[in-house]
């Protein structure tokens, strides 16, 4: 009811919440923070900045607010502060989980979730998942590509990365203007870890670097 009769003013007032909320962020007042964060989202559910934001400060910042409340890194057992932050990471993953669904796919935030997931919870499988979200999308972004190779590669499934990795490029980026021959020498890099045979390498091509 409240959202019908806001109408316009909804993203005028979904401003003012996020305005107010970087006051008891500044405060490290956790619960007063997500709240204002949070309607900031619901007022105005398909933009972008509000759910990777609100995201990354629940994923990136709370976890440090609560050590400190209960003390500091100090009193704080390191077993106890690697529990805070991934939960807080999965709380943060899970607020641009739903930003994505509001925004239509937004590959801006699957990119962001892919970070927090590799960086916060070393989930490499998790981040891939949400790499190769964002490089099935018609505006991914050039290098999300080899983010999800690289996720899968850290995660231990490193045929399946070479082989991901190789099928985008042999099918997508090597029609590009240029080739996309950063993708390539990341390629001949997987092949030489492998140690895969000749045959079963990309063909050489006629404008590539010779070693």
């Amino acid at each position: 009811m409240l959202l019908g009769i806001l109408g316009g003013f909804r993203t005028v007032v979904a401003d003012g919440a996020w305005i107010r909320s970087y006051v008891l962020w500044e405060r490290r007042d956790r619960a007063g923070c997500e709240a204002l964060m949070r309607t900031s989202c619901l007022l105005d559910p398909r933009a972008r900045f509000f759910w990777e934001n609100t995201g990354y400060v629940i994923g990136y910042d709370m976890a440090h607010w609560e050590i400190r409340k209960r003390g500091g890194y100090a009193k704080v057992s390191p077993e106890i502060q690697d529990d805070l932050f991934k939960k807080y990471a999965q709380q943060g993953i899970r607020v641009m989980e739903e930003g994505v669904k509001y925004t239509g796919g937004n590959v801006g935030i699957l990119i962001s979730a892919g970070q927090m997931s590799e960086l916060k919870l070393k989930d490499f499988s998790l981040a891939a998942s949400y790499y190769k979200r964002a490089s099935e999308s018609k505006n991914a972004p050039w290098f999300v590509h080899f983010l999800c190779a690289r996720a899968l590669w850290e995660s231990g499934q490193t045929k399946k990365a070479y082989d991901w990795y190789r099928e985008v490029w042999q099918k997508k980026l090597s029609k590009e203007d240029d080739y996309a021959p950063d993708d390539l020498e990341h390629l001949r890099y997987m092949e030489d870890q492998l140690n895969l045979t000749l045959l079963q390498r990309i063909p050489r091509q006629s404008w590539e670097k010779k070693n």
